[in-house]
C-alpha cells in the first residue's frame, strides 16, 4: 500500500512541478500562484517523507525482536 501511495504522491509532484515551471515562465516567479504550487510541492514531498519514516520505523522493530 505504501508504494502505491508514494507513486501517487510522485505523480502529484511532477503534476505540481509542471504546472509551477510553467506559471514561473508565464507569470513571474515573484507571483503568488508559483508560491503556492511550491508549498504544495513541499507538502507531498514530507508526505513521503513521513511514510519512509514510518516504514523504517516498522523495518527497525521487526528486526530488534
Amino acid at each position: 500500500m505504501d508504494g502505491i501511495e508514494i507513486q501517487q504522491y510522485n505523480d502529484e509532484i511532477e503534476s505540481l512541478r509542471t504546472k509551477m515551471m510553467q506559471t514561473a515562465v508565464a507569470m513571474g516567479l515573484n507571483h503568488p500562484k508559483v508560491l503556492e504550487y511550491s508549498q504544495k510541492l513541499d507538502e507531498k514531498h514530507n508526505l513521503i517523507l513521513q511514510i519512509k519514516y514510518k516504514q523504517r520505523s516498522e523495518e527497525m522493530s521487526v528486526s530488534a525482536r
